[in-house]
């Protein structure tokens, strides 16, 4: 009759290997900005999902600078990412709210696109698209109320946070916006490596649109509107024991690099960034992640086009 508890023992012993599996997420971003990427996109989206993606990471700008900030657009995205069969991690990008003041995008009022844009994606504590995951908002602590957006989950012990900071001068131009909302990255990134510290994280993974211009920054001529950020970034990586993948979208030239630099002026190893594919080229880059967690993460790009008889 002992070998009951035995077995039993056993088994829960051994459950967190037997389960213990690679797993992989995925990126895209900039897109749809046309008529024939949003036909296609669907397409795309749902070659990603079919290989079962843990989600599936947008890295904003949901439609081109010169197309309208209109409530039909933001529904229509929405029920785009409802229709993946995987959870959706969205970050807003500069066209669909800091943009929509041009003439051709209906000269809206940016912060008001921004509060809208709210609305639809960041109602709830979970992700978008069609196997919705529980996230938590940065409205759900003290004192950060105005910034559901800014999100932050976690698997395998990595942990991931995502950071309202678009391109087109992270709306530098409205000066009282840009101040609040860069305290609230900054708060956010610090709670992050704080997480991913305390934690013993595998690894930290943070998601933006903006291109940083890291080339810039390396340079000593940084643009104002990420100096701050970066010059934090710099320090948290450097100090950290953890990798840290910075993905990000903007300027729609797929990169997989280490662009941010030691005292020496060295690349710093333990800092990768992803920049997503972006109009007019479709693709994804796949994060594959090791069952071994001693294993390096590892970066895949793969360009998509659709089938030649696809309408």
């Amino acid at each position: 009759m002992r070998l009951l508890p035995l077995l039993a023992c056993a088994l829960a012993c051994f459950a967190p290997f037997a389960t213990a599996a690679d797993w992989h997420f995925d990126i895209i971003g900039d897109t749809p900005y046309s008529d024939y990427e949003r036909r296609h996109l669907p397409g795309m989206l749902a070659d990603i999902s079919a290989t079962k993606p843990a989600f599936i990471i947008h890295v904003g700008d949901i439609k081109s600078g010169t197309s309208w900030c209109s409530d039909a657009m933001y529904a229509d995205r929405l029920a785009l990412f409802n229709s993946v069969a995987a959870p959706v991690i969205y970050t807003p990008g500069d066209n669909e709210w800091t943009d929509c003041h041009r003439l051709p995008a209906g000269s809206y009022e940016p912060t008001e696109r921004l509060d809208h844009l709210r609305r639809v994606f960041f109602a709830t504590p979970f992700s978008v698209g069609g196997l919705p995951m529980p996230v938590r908002r940065q409205r759900d602590f003290p004192r950060a109320r105005p910034f559901p957006e800014n999100l932050r989950w976690e698997k395998d012990r990595i942990v991931f946070a995502t950071l309202n900071i678009p391109g087109s001068d992270n709306n530098l131009a409205q000066p009282s916006e840009h101040v609040l909302r860069s305290l609230a990255n900054t708060a956010w990134l610090e709670a992050a490596f704080f997480r991913a510290r305390v934690t013993r994280a595998r690894a930290l993974v943070l998601v933006l649109h903006a291109d940083l211009y890291f080339n810039a920054y390396a340079a000593g001529t940084p643009k104002p509107a990420y100096r701050d950020f970066l010059d934090r970034l710099r320090r948290h990586v450097l100090a950290a024991r953890h990798p840290t993948v910075l993905i990000h979208g903007d300027s729609h030239r797929q990169t997989i690099d280490q662009p941010l630099l030691d005292d020496a002026g060295e690349p710093i190893a333990k800092f990768t960034r992803i920049e997503s594919y972006g109009y007019p080229f479709l693709g994804w880059v796949r994060v594959d992640v090791p069952a071994d967690r001693r294993a390096p993460l590892r970066f895949s790009a793969h360009p998509w086009a659709p089938d030649a008889d696809a309408p």
